[in-house]
């Protein structure tokens, strides 16, 4: 299939280029020949990446990343090979929507105590649309005033879980993401684990033991979101319960930290891969 990337992000939700630009960018600049759009909480961006990456010849996987709460902790679920225009998918999401803008007014409010003002107009001036405001927006904001230095700054300092200016979202959980991903035609997948930092080693253990019982077919083995020394831990998840493999970058934009698309590395092999399970590849 040549170089993949299922789990990019485009101007639908958080990520810096129009759906359309990114599979130009992912197709001319960094070599991607199959790539799943899977912007947060939303599928307003694959139609236009869909349409762009059939004028481009390559393989699109129709996607989603769900967020989910467990043990105090925002998980992603990223779904692959979604019915877009699936009428529940579309009524769950636009609710999360509205609670994402919800939340932003309450973040906004956060910084204006720290007296920091006028953040919710600065952040909405990183945003597309008029919705799905995320707290990646407000990063981009703080980082245009210099109050910090970087996007992984933004979160050390406000916006990460227990921060300052840190609003929870009222995600529901892992299995009714998992769910909805089914409902709508695909498969779930629990993307990045090696990410999520919890108080005791054995919750990541249940989590991914809880996604596969609820029927989650995939885990992200290789990711950028996640160190290369995990990939070795994600495979032994891979093998103990039987997941599908996958591999995406968790591209947002050129000023960010992680790897451009397709550079997170490739799927490792004698591994049944979720392009199996799409029908795409014969393992």
């Amino acid at each position: 299939m040549g170089t993949l990337d299922l789990h990019m992000h485009s101007t639908a939700s958080d990520g810096s280029l129009a759906p359309d630009e990114l599979v130009r960018f992912c197709v001319h600049e960094c070599g991607v020949r199959t790539m799943a759009l899977t912007d947060h909480d939303t599928v307003a961006g694959v139609e236009e990446a869909a349409r762009a990456a059939a004028r481009e010849g390559i393989v699109f996987v129709p996607g989603i990343e769900i967020s989910t709460r467990y043990a105090g902790k925002t998980i992603h679920i990223v779904g692959l090979g979604i019915n877009p225009h699936h009428e529940e998918l579309l009524t769950v999401t636009t609710r999360m929507c509205s609670e994402r803008d919800s939340r932003a007014v309450r973040m906004a409010a956060r910084f204006a105590e720290l007296g920091i003002d006028g953040m919710l107009e600065e952040a909405m001036t990183f945003s597309a649309r008029e919705s799905n405001l995320s707290r990646l927006h407000f990063a981009k904001a703080l980082m245009k005033r210099g109050i910090v230095k970087n996007q992984q700054e933004a979160f050390d300092k406000f916006l990460g879980e227990g921060k300052a200016a840190y609003v929870g979202a009222p995600w529901g959980p892992v299995s009714s993401a998992v769910e909805l991903i089914h409902k709508a035609r695909g498969i779930a997948v629990i993307a990045h684990p090696g990410r999520y930092k919890f108080d005791a080693d054995w919750q990541l253990d249940a989590l991914v033991e809880g996604f596969r019982e609820c029927g989650g077919e995939g885990i992200e083995v290789v990711s950028g979101s996640q160190s290369p020394e995990f990939t070795e831990r994600a495979l032994r998840y891979a093998r103990t319960y039987g997941l599908a493999v996958s591999a995406g970058s968790d591209f947002h934009s050129l000023s960010g930290t992680r790897p451009r698309p397709g550079a997170q590395g490739e799927l490792p092999q004698g591994y049944t891969s979720v392009l199996k399970l799409l029908g795409l590849a014969k393992a």
